[in-house]
């Protein structure tokens, strides 16, 4: 099982890298902002449907979260583009991989939304939704891994870059807190973290935040994987 980093478009680079290692009957995880929905619809569901045949090929299955930088859009849709080995995972689905029982969730606020357009390149519901009752059914016969786009605030990052201080600022001059809505999605998440924790999780995986990090936590091993790398759970990995 691989995890995949943010991708931002640059897929392309992936699929060599799995071509180049000649990897096969192998699933990869994908921790959002892959990048659906900043060309129009159709060039980017001829994508996927390229991307599905190639994975089949060598009997590999890819699964993608949404991040900010995803249109919401194709996951909502995604019956409607019937892919067999590329799988768009909704929030709060549970799938059970190599034995493992993995909890998705996706989302994140885009920190340099003032400068992006308003569907077109930024979606207003990309940000993270916190749902009790299906959380709650998630977690009911136990989790042993959580996919997501962010972190809880428990663990990295706890200060914030130059560059999110940058946007703070900015946000603020225009009377938005940017500030308060990032710690509020880092808050969400940890009530995720405290249910998954009770129900034996033992590994969480997310990006978004663009270089590699590991901690451990309350017996949880967490990794944020870097922008375009792909880390192998067997603790071997490819860039």
């Amino acid at each position: 099982m691989i995890i995949v980093g943010d991708l931002h478009g640059g897929y392309p680079e992936m699929l060599s890298q799995i071509q180049k290692l000649g990897l096969e009957k192998t699933v990869f995880i994908q921790v959002g902002d892959w990048g659906l929905g900043f060309q129009p619809v159709d060039p980017d569901k001829k994508a996927l449907a390229q991307i599905d045949k190639f994975l089949q090929r060598a009997q590999n299955h890819l699964y993608i979260i949404r991040g900010n930088h995803d249109n919401k859009w194709f996951w909502n849709h995604r019956d409607q583009l019937h892919l067999k080995n590329v799988h768009l995972i909704q929030d709060y689905e549970v799938q059970t991989i190599e034995q493992h029982k993995i909890l998705f969730i996706g989302g994140g606020i885009s920190i340099d939304r003032t400068n992006r357009i308003l569907n077109k390149n930024y979606w207003a519901d990309e940000i993270v939704v916190y749902n009790e009752p299906l959380l709650a059914a998630a977690c009911a016969n136990g989790i042993d891994m959580v996919i997501s786009h962010i972190a809880p605030k428990e663990v990295w990052p706890h200060t914030y870059n130059p560059l999110v201080l940058h946007f703070i600022a900015k946000e603020m001059t225009a009377g938005n807190d940017l500030s308060a809505e990032l710690k509020n999605e880092r808050l969400l998440m940890s009530q995720v973290y405290q249910h998954v924790r009770a129900a034996g999780c033992r590994e969480w995986y997310y990006g978004h935040y663009h270089e590699s990090h590991a901690e451990e936590k309350d017996g949880i091993v967490f990794r944020c994987v870097s922008i375009q790398e792909m880390y192998d759970t067997n603790c071997s990995t490819h860039e």
